[in-house]
């Protein structure tokens, strides 16, 4: 059996979630070096873990960077008595470091490099780490990628052989949440939102601007067919990165809220959402996208990244060729004037099967498996 060390720095919430499902799918003597905040279930009996990662919980970006180069210094000692056969490496937070250590570890144990790239750059940046991001997949000896159209991008952007490059869906992102106290709290979500019975729209979680979330917002607040209309509602919430949300204010039928959500009231109102929406401007695949698969939510989403290919398997959502005022004005009224499309979609039992079944963990799990063979 390999003996693997599995590396991410910022295993909270969702990606606890995921590397949680990715690794209990997977066999091998599993050393999972993680934040000390990991918050999701135990994982199984044959995955050691261990907490290392403290810079989440750090006031400024110099205690962080601090925190997180310690963390690594943690890490080079159990790498070392581990020596592993693979090491599978999940997010750079200091590329340009990550590189220098990655090549060091590769030098000395002569372990395969296996590096997930969520995204080809990092959100609203730019090309400002493109240099390190090129060292690191020219050091990798395969790179994850989670849809076509994020192979075909990393191949047009950097010098590197395709025969390094692996297509492994992201899978579904299944909510912990205690169901006893989602219904404790049931009545007062129902009080405190007001949702039932009306054509919901929601953005949740994390606001950026990548998100294209200041768009929608400015569509919303100034056209009168949705802004006046009592019979549909706009959810914004979630923790704001710097979105201007204030051409709301007033609005009746807009809920903008910046703050973190817990699982069950992100549950609550996934599942009494209509249309999810990510009018992204940029992005390489969604987790909370799968999260909304995941609860059969039907949703728009641009045509960026890999964004519109679960779509390619099954009818549940739509989408619009890029992101404008217009664009994206039309189709929210579309949909607003077509309550059965949306209800079609949110009742097209086999399509959401045949999606679960594609962004399974256990296929995925078995793909991850196979390259760590290769």
């Amino acid at each position: 059996m390999r003996n693997i060390v599995y590396i991410d720095p910022q295993s909270i919430r969702n990606l606890a979630i995921y590397d949680h499902s990715l690794l209990s799918q997977i066999e091998g003597n599993i050393h999972y070096l993680c934040s000390a905040f990991y918050d999701y279930k135990a994982l199984p009996p044959h995955i050691k873990q261990y907490k290392i990662f403290y810079y989440n919980n750090k006031k400024n970006n110099i205690s962080k960077a601090i925190s997180y180069l310690y963390s690594y210094f943690v890490a080079f000692f159990l790498i070392m008595r581990l020596h592993p056969e693979v090491l599978h490496l999940q997010w750079l937070r200091i590329p340009t470091f990550d590189v220098v250590y990655i090549k060091i570890i590769k030098r000395i144990t002569g372990c395969r490099i296996v590096f997930t790239a969520h995204n080809i750059l990092p959100h609203d940046t730019g090309k400002r780490h493109y240099s390190a991001y090129q060292k690191m997949y020219r050091a990798a000896d395969s790179i994850i990628v989670h849809t076509n159209s994020t192979k075909r991008e990393l191949l047009q952007l950097f010098d590197i052989p395709e025969a390094k490059i692996k297509v492994i869906d992201h899978g579904l992102l299944n909510l912990s949440y205690d169901p006893v106290l989602l219904e404790k709290q049931m009545e007062e979500y129902n009080r405190h939102y007001q949702i039932n019975g009306k054509m919901v729209f929601s953005a949740l979680g994390y606001q950026y601007y990548y998100k294209g979330v200041d768009v929608l917002a400015e569509v919303w607040a100034t056209t009168p067919e949705l802004y006046e209309n009592p019979h549909c509602k706009l959810l914004l919430i979630g923790k704001n990165r710097g979105v201007d949300f204030n051409m709301t204010k007033g609005i009746g039928n807009i809920i903008v809220e910046d703050r973190i959500i817990t699982d069950e009231e992100f549950y609550y109102l996934m599942t009494h959402t209509d249309i999810y929406l990510l009018p992204y401007r940029s992005i390489s695949q969604s987790g909370v996208l799968l999260t909304a698969i995941s609860t059969s939510t039907p949703f728009l989403v641009t045509d960026v990244g890999g964004l519109k290919e679960p779509l390619d398997i099954a009818p549940v959502g739509w989408t619009i060729p890029h992101l404008s005022a217009d664009v994206l004005r039309q189709k929210l009224l579309w949909l607003l004037h077509h309550p059965e499309e949306v209800k079609a979609a949110k009742d097209n039992n086999e399509g959401w099967e045949l999606l679960k079944q594609h962004y399974s963990w256990s296929r995925i799990g078995k793909l991850t498996q196979q390259l760590y063979h290769v």
